[in-house]
């Protein structure tokens, strides 16, 4: 899917497009842009991205105008700029407020029109480790435990998307055709992270795609590091490049597992923040990310 892509952004942004949909489409209550419409648009977008690949400088322009290390909002950019300048759609409005009066009301991330339909997204890049196999959606937490997977879509299908109300959108921006029949997706994205290895997902959630992207998760001092071959090499994974597989045209940013070792001990002697690790084996373009997962404190969740 993304072999074809070694520039970092343009390699993220065709994640973005092409990744698998994090949650199921298969309720009318809570729709989704589904895994078989990231297949469809990445499919229509493919020689749009190729082109970026041979001359990257239009994206990366347009991401120097951002500067921010948060994941969500990286991730959000890159949205901007497949639906705008990439899927060439009209985007009629990105973080939009809602009011009413002095009342504020909330903020839709994406209006755009496609094909004459109004369409308004909610879009998110999530985080989330399995606490136990079989476990209850709301024991899918963030690293930093202030989220979780059912709060989550409790937001966004109770609260944000349909705040998308004729009224609440006339009220914003006017008149609008198509507005009484718009179209409401979440475009959710993002890696579950799971004990052991390979990875137990154990009792899947019916709200997922069984496809999704999956990583492991370890307390550090208690549980191993996962095996690996003997050429595989390892990478921390910094913010915002959280989102596509590392791709590395060498091994000199690239450490040993005992260097990794020594480095997660010097973080946990002082600190309790959750790191991003990435297992890298040797490829035809250098090193690319085989496994994914979190290294956690003792302490963690707690």
């Amino acid at each position: 899917m993304l072999q074809a892509f070694k520039h970092p952004s343009v390699r993220d942004l065709a994640w973005v497009i092409a990744s698998p949909a994090m949650l199921q489409a298969h309720k009318a209550q809570r729709p989704v842009f589904s895994a078989q419409d990231c297949s469809d648009a990445f499919a229509k977008t493919l020689a749009r991205l190729q082109k970026l690949e041979e001359d990257p400088a239009p994206l990366v322009s347009y991401l120097q105008q951002f500067e921010n290390h948060r994941v969500g909002r990286y991730f959000e950019v890159l949205t901007h700029y497949w639906l705008k300048h990439v899927a060439g759609l009209e985007v009629i409005a990105n973080n939009l407020q809602l009011r009413d009066g002095n009342q504020t009301l909330g903020e839709m991330d994406f209006l755009f029109r496609e094909n004459e339909q109004l369409v308004h997204w909610e879009v998110a890049v999530k985080y989330y480790l399995q606490r136990a196999p079989g476990c209850e959606e709301h024991e899918f937490i963030g690293p930093n435990t202030a989220d979780n997977l059912a709060s989550k879509m409790d937001r966004l299908f109770e609260k944000q998307l349909p705040r998308s109300t004729e009224q609440n959108l006339v009220r914003a921006l006017g008149a609008l055709d198509g507005v009484g029949s718009i179209k409401r997706q979440a475009f959710i994205k993002g890696w579950l992270f799971y004990r052991g290895f390979p990875e137990t997902p154990g009792g899947r959630s019916s709200s997922l795609n069984p496809d999704h992207l999956k990583g492991f998760w370890i307390h550090h001092g208690e549980d191993p590091l996962p095996p690996q071959s003997q050429d595989a090499l390892w990478s921390l994974l910094e913010k915002p490049c959280w989102l596509a597989p590392k791709l590395s045209a060498n091994a000199d940013e690239l450490i040993t597992r005992d260097q990794l070792e020594l480095l997660l001990k010097s973080h946990f002697n002082t600190k309790e923040s959750p790191l991003l690790v990435a297992q890298l084996e040797p490829c035809t373009s250098g090193y690319l990310e085989r496994l994914r997962g979190f290294v956690v404190s003792p302490q963690w969740p707690n």
